[in-house]
């Protein structure tokens, strides 16, 4: 019996606005004043937030300075691109109707929590427990990002089902043995979410209610 539903926050909840290339090339610049070329670029293929942690490693003692300057960038930026950004129109309805069922409501996060709270304001009212970057430092797709958010809701993963607009979303979730729902809101097509295993693929997060069988 599922008792929590996870949700990823952007293009899940809200529309997806963030240019992660244009992040990753800011980032980029500044850890060029910390470190070589050479070791930015053997961090090509790492995620923005795995790569700042790597090259605080990396530099050793200012790698802390290093680490509080970008995440003070990122924040910045994001905030930036989330200016007028609201939740989806539906969304605040979909998260009533679960919470009037007693399925407990959770996301996980990697962006800041200062954006989450900007873009939805009155989450508190609607959303039982809440992960972001600042609350852990092995994000999705690691596991423990989302074993922490079933923690916070007192869940097991076979009582709970993950929904993401990401294959990474999916792959974290299947990390755990959880059912997965890919929705279609960000820039993911259903065949890549097939290609990953989603358990469901849904146009948007109202899917949810039909495949828990909520009317």
């Amino acid at each position: 019996m599922i008792k929590a539903v996870i949700f990823d926050f952007d293009g899940t909840l809200t529309p997806l606005t963030l240019n992660f290339d244009f992040l990753r090339k800011e980032i980029v610049s500044l850890a060029r004043a910390y470190t070589t070329d050479e070791t930015i670029k053997a961090l090509n293929n790492t995620y923005i937030i795995e790569m700042i942690y790597e090259i605080e490693h990396k530099i050793g003692k200012h790698g802390s300075s290093f680490r509080k300057e970008a995440f003070a960038t990122l924040a910045r930026l994001e905030l930036e691109a989330s200016k007028g950004k609201d939740v989806y129109p539906y969304a605040r309805d979909v998260l009533k109707r679960l919470k009037d069922e007693h399925i407990k409501t959770g996301i996980i996060t990697r962006t800041s929590i200062s954006v989450v709270r900007s873009v939805f304001p009155d989450m508190k009212q609607y959303i039982d427990g809440v992960v972001a970057r600042e609350d852990i430092k092995r994000v999705k797709p690691h596991p423990a990002h989302l074993a922490k958010v079933l923690k916070i809701l007192s869940v097991t993963s076979q009582e709970a089902i993950l929904v993401g607009d990401h294959p990474t979303d999916i792959l974290t979730g299947k990390a755990l043995k959880m059912d997965t729902v890919g929705v279609l809101t960000g820039r993911t097509n259903k065949e890549d979410f097939a290609k990953v295993e989603a358990t469901y693929i849904g146009n948007d997060i109202r899917d949810i209610l039909s495949i828990l069988l909520i009317q």
